[in-house]
């Protein structure tokens, strides 16, 4: 099971979505509005908040998708981090066309991926030579914890 979060916002829903409209770049379609900051994705749809944390594989990502509870001149936002990815509705002919199409594109690839395996492995050897670490990235959960706390101004719970 995955980990519960729970962030307190000091205002109310509607000084919260002032405050993303800070965020110059959105995108609104007809089901809501995307707000595209840095790496994250806030997006809004009806009464409900959407933070996409982290991108997926194949055009998925993964998304805090809190329960709000408006209390007493502050919002609480309380659920868990989950992937969502894209709908997959072709019939089974073209899945399996599509297949064969992937399988050709991987043997007309396969050269350039040994060619970039052999390069990361030469420079993985240079730096553990040097031994320089190479720098990590952030997980989910501190992606979640950055984006709630340093550009919302929330408090964890």
């Amino acid at each position: 099971m995955s980990k519960k979060y729970m962030f307190e916002f000091a205002g109310t829903k509607k000084d919260f979505i002032n405050n993303l409209n800070r965020f110059s770049h959105n995108d609104s379609y007809s089901g809501g509005t995307f707000y595209y900051f840095d790496d994250y994705i806030v997006e809004l749809i009806g009464d409900e908040i959407h933070f996409g944390v982290a991108r997926g594989n194949h055009s998925g990502g993964y998304w805090f998708v809190p329960t709000i509870t408006e209390l007493s001149n502050k919002i609480e936002f309380s659920g868990e981090i989950r992937y969502i990815g894209p709908n997959d509705n072709r019939s089974l002919s073209k899945k399996a066309i599509d297949s064969v199409g992937d399988f050709l594109l991987f043997i007309l690839i396969l050269p350039i991926a040994l060619i970039i395996r052999v390069y990361m492995f030469i420079e993985w050897m240079v730096r553990k030579i040097f031994n320089r670490p190479k720098p990590k990235g952030k997980t989910n959960e501190e992606r979640l914890l950055n984006l709630m706390e340093n550009y919302f101004g929330c408090v964890i719970k």
